[in-house]
């Protein structure tokens, strides 16, 4: 099972793998969110209810009983670095096996961390055999030194048990946390794009993730502080209205971009605390969104550039996440970030209920525990490249 704890939403999706490969989706679930802010727990209690009552949901729907997920991380507390290892390789044949592999990605994830801070992915750039570099599958051949180049992704240890705690008492066990803009980019991207470089925006409820992948893999991981809540509020705060009421006319009104404004209709708007109902602008709402919209792709481009890697996303961005049905958002984000952009659909075949950037992250934890598996069981394929995981279920 793949459980997608956001900021607004707790989505749970079951499925059943299909003998000779692929799978099924059984049933899903989906509530509001209780107890998070900004991608993190701060009610353990609340968010345990809800987990409980979106899965049992799930359950219901599928006629299965779950006992394990695998569950999303998010938040600001989220760090990646690159490093590297180096093992000598020991064999009387010096032919390099997945024990091999094991060893050096060992090797590589050896750093020194702050008590608070966790390794949650371990992800393979690049293998070097004997100075030869630009290796992505060394098992089988032969070298006496193999060194890893891996992309580290790191969280805060509280928050991290913080999620598995949550999912224990609502009655389940956590299988592993999977970082959400790597689920959504399992989920979404194309293999051709990260061949020529491409920026995962995963604009979700209280954060947007931002994620770097070439042709090596995950480059570059960051977590801003802010997403579609803020809009909301900000809603909220023009209109003179409640964030529930601010919420809906943003899904039936909204737009990122004043360009999208049609007729500028009047809005009927509903006070606060029986203050009455009056009537707002749509063009006003539209103004509203845009800069807030405007700010969050700012924040966006100096990360891409912080990065160093924004002139090599040469096929552009990619926008998920429930902020990524905005109308206009996505010319928005050309227009700020200067790079062809499309809203990333989760791409997988004859579910057409799930085909919307809401459900990527779910969809990609089911598509991650699959492989985790498969990689588990036949052990060469250890440290399988994203663009492997995409090919698989295209």
């Amino acid at each position: 099972m793949g459980l997608d704890v956001g900021t607004t939403k707790i989505f749970a999706l079951v499925s059943k793998i299909k003998k000779g490969g692929g799978f099924d989706i059984l049933g899903a679930g989906i509530a509001p969110s209780q107890g998070i802010t900004k991608g993190v727990v701060t009610n353990i209690k609340e968010t345990s209810q809800r987990i409980k009552k979106v899965i049992k949901k799930a359950e219901l729907d599928s006629g299965t009983r779950v006992e394990r997920v695998w569950v999303s991380i998010a938040g600001s507390h989220i760090q990646g670095r690159d490093n590297q290892g180096f093992i000598k390789i020991k064999n009387q044949d010096h032919i390099i096996t997945s024990r091999e592999i094991e060893k050096v990605l060992k090797e590589a994830s050896s750093i020194i961390l702050p008590p608070e801070r966790k390794i949650i992915h371990v992800l393979p750039l690049d293998y070097i055999i004997d100075g030869q570099n630009r290796i992505k599958d060394p098992v089988g051949m032969i070298g006496t030194r193999l060194q890893a180049k891996v992309h580290l992704v790191t969280a805060s240890s509280a928050h991290r048990q913080n999620i598995e705690i949550s999912v224990e008492k609502a009655g389940y066990e956590s299988e592993g946390v999977v970082l959400q803009s790597l689920a959504s980019a399992i989920s979404t991207l194309m293999p051709e794009e990260e061949d020529m470089g491409v920026a995962l925006l995963d604009i979700g409820g209280g954060t947007t993730d931002v994620a770097i992948f070439l042709e090596e893999g995950l480059k570059f991981t960051s977590v801003l502080p802010v997403g579609g809540n803020h809009i909301t509020n900000d809603i909220a705060v023009g209109f003179h209205t409640t964030r529930e009421r601010a919420e809906k006319i943003k899904i039936k009104y909204g737009a990122a971009s004043l360009d999208y404004l049609d007729k500028d209709e009047s809005i009927q708007v509903k006070g606060v605390a029986g203050r009455g109902i009056y009537a707002a602008k749509k063009s006003g709402l539209i103004r509203i969104i845009q800069l807030r919209v405007e700010e969050i792709f700012d924040l966006v481009d100096q990360e891409l550039k912080k990065s160093g890697y924004k002139d090599l996303v040469t096929s552009g961005i990619v926008l998920t996440g429930g902020s990524s049905l905005l109308p206009g958002i996505k010319e928005k984000a050309e227009e700020k970030l200067g790079l062809p952009t499309r809203i990333g659909y989760p791409r997988i075949k004859g579910l057409k209920q799930l085909h919307s950037p809401l459900y990527a992250t779910g969809v990609g934890l089911i598509l991650y525990g699959l492989k985790r598996r498969e990689e588990l069981f036949f052990r060469e394929k250890l440290g399988i490249r994203i663009k492997e995981w995409i090919k698989g279920f295209l």
